[in-house]
């Protein structure tokens, strides 16, 4: 190893030197401060800081700092302070990194294979990726079994475990539900003949059921628009999930053998955490199944309706 020299002032005084040592042994330079040891080189060619020191800087020049050490353990390249405003790198000593420019603040670019780009982890354990599969399909992914979704020229598919899945995973769910869709055309349904069974005319009592369900068709307002928008809340045509439920009973069938009718039970539970500025925050977390959710967590249930297969019904008693 070839001497270090360090150069505290523009004037060269106050010159400190460490020389290589003749074996391949920890080097260590110490700089006169009240605490001792301040830098450290060792035989791995790891440069530690310690002690307490005022800030460590590189100059690329005699008038502009490339890279800061501040006293409190933040490392910044292209600026001298420590905030998010002023353009440059910081990684943070609580492992924050930032990056502030104007114009594009990161690039990551795998180079000649397919697959994850960028990871996300908790507690070390992968919960999901960005990547590239085909060269330019993008796709965000879960693990777990956990849905994910890939951009391809063909649109957006649903994505996991490195590849496109059909007919697996639903948008939204019965808790978390999206409001509406806009869209120049309707949704296309699989009606294919060769990938149906057991098609048969309506029974008796199912026609019956169906020309009941048309007398069931009402009018309403949703409680939270009322809430929201007081009497400026819109009307709404349909069913209530109860009427249909209660039509196919009076005739001896079960609703939920059709799959007009929808009911999802879920289990919710309220978190109490603490957010990364230290303020206590609550959260209502859901499960799909009993045994998942903890002690305590409350059942609920939502009644639902496919009405492309409610309408044909009725359509079909006509």
């Amino acid at each position: 190893m070839s001497n270090i020299t360090l150069n505290p002032n523009a004037s060269g005084t106050g010159t400190f030197s460490v020389a290589s040592p003749n074996s391949n042994t920890d080097r260590t330079l110490t700089l006169p401060d009240s605490d001792g040891e301040l830098v450290s080189l060792d035989s791995s060619g790891n440069l530690t800081l310690t002690g307490s020191f005022t800030s460590l800087g590189i100059d690329d020049n005699a008038t502009s700092t490339a890279m800061t050490l501040d006293a409190s353990g933040n490392l910044l390249v292209g600026k001298t302070s420590a905030n998010y405003t002023t353009a440059g790198i910081m990684a943070e000593g609580d492992g924050t990194i930032s990056a502030v420019k104007a114009g594009v603040t990161g690039v990551f670019n795998r180079l000649s294979t397919d697959g994850d780009i960028v990871q996300f982890r908790k507690n070390n354990t992968t919960i999901g990726s960005l990547g590239v599969n085909a060269n330019d399909n993008f796709y965000f992914q879960g693990s777990g079994g956990h849905c994910g979704i890939e951009s391809t020229n063909l649109g957006i598919t649903p994505w996991e475990g490195g590849t496109a899945r059909d007919n697996l995973y639903d948008m939204g769910n019965p808790s978390y539900r999206w409001d509406d869709v806009y869209a120049t055309n309707g949704t296309i349904q699989t009606s294919d003949r060769n990938e149906k069974q057991d098609i048969e005319v309506l029974s008796d009592a199912e026609t019956r059921v169906a020309q009941a369900c048309k007398g069931l068709l009402r009018k309403f307002r949703w409680q939270d628009a009322v809430a929201e928008k007081g009497d400026d809340a819109r009307i709404h045509f349909g069913i209530i999930a109860q009427d249909l439920q209660d039509a196919f009973a009076a005739e001896g069938l079960d609703a939920g053998r059709y799959a007009m009718f929808i009911s999802s039970t879920w289990w919710e539970a309220t978190e109490t955490y603490t957010d990364d500025d230290g303020v206590e925050q609550t959260r209502t977390n859901t499960y799909e199944t009993q045994d998942e959710a903890p002690a305590g967590a409350t059942e609920r249930t939502r009644l639902g309706v496919r009405y492309p297969e409610l309408l044909a019904f009725i359509i079909g008693a006509m």
